[in-house]
């Protein structure tokens, strides 16, 4: 296997001032790449890069730019990618912004009781941020003849949930976008995935939800994935979904009734 190097690359990650999204761009960063760090989060998302380009992450990095925006505005995809392009044109794009609705928007009601601005956050962050920065970047990968899109599911897009209805809607609608990207990039030599995670210690409630493995994923375990996934190590893989849960899925059995507090199944 080729030792990982994304010299001379430019990634874009969004939901990149905390959690997963920090840790891939803080990876990229270390690894030779140019990030473009996209967050809501202005304030956190510079403090962040001055970490980076300050050398506070192992290493000075000078080629690392803060893009605060919302990713429910197409306008601030189109700004990510204005500066993608000034760095050399975008090759790497992976999706992080991400939550589920119910809890981020402080709305603990079953959906048939959810406000419709709760479902419209659901949607338009989890799916439409993906696939407007999808769209605003992908052009820059086609005229490259390269390029990696990477997105950040979950397992609730195959468990569902009545409460956070549109985060497993939207996780689940990501699984076939990048089929469709990956069909639309393959004459261009773009490819998209997938990373599908279970529970991952990016925040302390994920600790108490059950794997085959008895525990909640590291955050290092996911951006791992993700780093190989992007590399040229993966170059033959796109079109995919990569379910890295630590077994939680293949708990349950199909077909048959379960009974979640039996499982000790922790509600969300």
């Amino acid at each position: 296997m080729k030792e990982i190097d994304f010299s001379g690359k430019v990634a874009v990650v969004t939901g990149a001032a905390s959690g997963m999204g920090l840790m891939a761009a803080q990876e990229f960063a270390r690894l030779g790449a140019k990030v473009v760090m996209c967050d809501l989060d202005e304030a956190t998302l510079r403090q962040e890069v001055e970490k980076l380009r300050g050398g506070k992450v192992e290493k000075s990095i000078e080629s690392v730019v803060a893009c605060a925006g919302d990713v429910r505005e197409f306008a601030h995809a189109e700004a990510a990618a204005k500066i993608a392009a000034s760095l050399g044109g975008c090759d790497i794009l992976v999706t992080c912004a991400g939550g589920n609705e119910a809890r981020c928007c402080k709305s603990n009601v079953p959906f048939y009781e959810q406000p419709v601005d709760v479902i419209d956050w659901g949607l338009d962050v989890n799916l439409k941020g993906a696939v407007y920065f999808a769209r605003a970047m992908m052009p820059q990968m086609v005229a490259k003849k390269s390029g990696v899109i990477c997105c950040l599911g979950s397992v609730t897009g195959f468990e569902g949930d009545g409460v956070g209805t549109m985060y497993g809607t939207a996780k689940s609608g990501l699984f076939n976008f990048v089929k469709g990207l990956a069909i639309a990039g393959g004459p261009h030599n773009v490819r998209a995935l997938c990373v599908t995670p279970g529970p991952v210690l990016t925040r302390a409630a994920m600790r108490g939800m059950p794997t085959a493995l008895g525990r909640a994923g590291e955050t290092h375990e996911l951006v791992d994935v993700i780093l190989f996934m992007c590399s040229d190590n993966a170059s033959f893989v796109t079109g995919t979904n990569h379910v890295i849960d630590g077994g939680r899925l293949c708990m349950y059995q199909p077909f048959r009734a379960i009974d979640s507090e039996s499982l000790g199944i922790a509600k969300r």
